[in-house]
């Protein structure tokens, strides 16, 4: 125990050990940081990618799918529901053109 009390006592950390200790730190952060970023971060931002991508394609399926059964509704459903229809889609026409 005494000579582990001694040897931290004979460091000057003020002087150059106290440099090389500081560079020995911060190339450890660095390395870390990068060991984190590449083990970790990476990966998780390529699947927040591909997630991302997926729900894109998803979201514009649906809306064609929105648009063909608007359509549908639209030449085949009885007549007071063409006219609610075609009301609310004239309505959110007008409503997106101010949006």
């Amino acid at each position: 125990m005494q000579s582990a009390r001694a040897q931290v006592n004979e460091i000057d950390w003020l002087g150059a050990s106290g440099g090389q200790l500081a560079v020995a730190f911060g190339a450890g952060c660095v390395a870390t940081w990068g060991f984190i970023q590449t083990v970790l971060v990476g990966p998780l931002k390529k699947q927040i990618r591909e997630l991302k991508d997926e729900c894109e394609k998803r979201d514009e399926r649906s809306a064609q799918r929105i648009n063909q059964l608007e359509t549908l509704l639209l030449l085949h459903g009885p007549g007071q529901l063409r006219q609610q229809l075609q009301a609310a889609l004239s309505e959110e026409r007008v409503l997106g053109d101010k949006a």
